[in-house]
């Protein structure tokens, strides 16, 4: 099966949660207002508990942010010291993971623009080989694979990677939020604080602007 460039960017484009293999919303069971009522009335057990909860789900936000291990771990650790610091103004109008997802993300993109001012990413980008080097001819699918054998490929997932680590802040926390995350456009339109109508908007902008840069190396 022989597919052209601009199917295969459409697939890649309309699957990225398939390509990235990652991504499930965050949980918020019933406990979480009770440990909040406790955290508020300074039971840091309580909090511990709401850490340990979701600090595989906010490490997650802070990766996707910063790519990497050790800045993605500050990251989460400045997340929950934020959440613990302003609890008080959590007033449950919306779930506690919405609000903690808030934090991760206002918190995720001001370090990915500082980190981006400071030249992190181009300096980080040169140095990321692989065994056998250069993964430029690697990034090319072998257009004869049929759909789910080019969307596994780690070609094709480094590609996707690199490219979303190239968009701006505002289109790239919506991606996180939708395509690695999985939340549905209500949380995340609460998270950003926007319509639900501008949220679904701003993420196909987003996609096609992955889906220019694709197309650059695909072509």
């Amino acid at each position: 099966m022989t597919l052209d460039i601009e199917t295969i960017l459409n697939l890649i484009c309309l699957t990225l949660t398939s390509v990235l293999l990652v991504g499930s919303s965050f949980e918020n069971n019933d406990d979480d207002e009770e440990l909040v009522k406790r955290c508020a009335g300074g039971d840091r057990e309580a909090f511990n508990d709401l850490v340990i909860k979701y600090q595989k789900k906010v490490f997650s936000v802070a990766y996707r942010f910063v790519g990497d291990p050790e800045e993605a771990n500050d990251l989460a650790q400045e997340i929950f010291t934020a959440a613990y610091q302003n609890l008080k103004s959590f007033r449950g109008d919306s779930k506690f993971s919405t609000w903690l997802f808030q934090i991760a993300t206002n918190r995720g993109k001001n370090r990915f623009k500082y980190l981006k001012r400071r030249g992190f990413f181009t300096n980080k980008g040169s140095s990321e080989t692989d065994d056998e080097g250069d993964q430029s001819h690697r990034a090319l699918p072998d257009q004869t694979a049929n759909p789910e054998e080019l969307l596994s490929g780690n070609q094709i997932r480094k590609a996707v990677i690199d490219a979303i680590n190239e968009l701006e802040p505002d289109h790239r926390e919506i991606v996180i939020l939708r395509d690695i995350e999985g939340l549905s456009y209500d949380e995340i339109a609460r998270i950003l604080d926007l319509p639900e109508g501008t949220t679904k908007s701003r993420l196909h902008r987003a996609r096609m602007v992955v889906k220019e840069k694709l197309k650059k190396v695909l072509s």
